[in-house]
């Protein structure tokens, strides 16, 4: 059974989070690890690709890239465990939003194409929501997505509601079966906002008594 992303969250959570690989076979294995600088370009190159209707330019995805060092998390392969002769296979992008950022988001005055970095929080800091800008992991979310979970870690980003958009159906059937729901009131399709709640959490048996 599809687990939904904050079964995902949960479960990842207690795993180590330096660079988390999982073995595919006995020959190859899926990592995933912050790009380069240098690597940011091929990230730019797989998004022209891979998303058509994607207008982020090249600058503004350097300039996120600079400002927060967990904003893009690559996904390669590597043969067994060998991870310098890694192949590039994807990546995951994401917004941290500080308080303004998530305020602009929710009233629909959000430009993720035309970046306003104030609107997003530096390297190290706590946000204030996570959006889901860009992921492009063909047939291999099921592996990548508790990695990409794990090397972020809970510290700065447990407990936060995650916000994401559907380009296309896939997209949109992807975002509901991870437990997404319409962000505003009637808009629940393609192209509107999306919302993942944090779990409430677990009441203790003195809490629950």
């Amino acid at each position: 059974m599809k687990k939904t992303l904050n079964e995902i969250i949960t479960l990842a959570s207690i795993a180590p989070r330096h660079e988390p690989l999982m073995a595919r076979s006995q020959r190859s294995a899926i990592w995933v690890r912050r790009p380069t600088a240098e690597e940011i370009e091929n990230i730019h190159s797989l998004t022209k690709a891979e998303i058509r209707a994607s207008r982020v330019p090249l600058p503004v995805i350097r300039a996120v890239h600079k400002h927060n060092k967990d904003s893009f998390w690559g996904v390669y392969q590597a043969p067994a465990q060998d991870r310098k002769n890694s192949q590039f296979l994807g990546y995951y992008a994401f917004l941290h939003l500080n308080q303004a950022g998530r305020t602009a988001l929710e009233r629909d005055e959000f430009d993720s194409t035309e970046l306003d970095l104030s609107l997003l929080v530096p390297s190290g800091e706590r946000p204030a929501a996570i959006y889901i800008w860009a992921v492009v992991a063909r047939r291999l979310a099921w592996v990548a997505t508790p990695l990409v979970v794990r090397a972020l870690g809970t510290e700065l980003y447990g407990d936060l509601p995650i916000y994401a958009k559907a380009g296309t159906m896939g997209g949109l059937n992807v975002i509901k079966g991870y437990g997404f729901h319409g962000a505003r009131e009637a808009e629940a399709g393609l192209g509107h906002l999306f919302r993942l709640d944090p779990p409430e959490p677990q009441k203790t048996n003195i809490e629950a008594a």
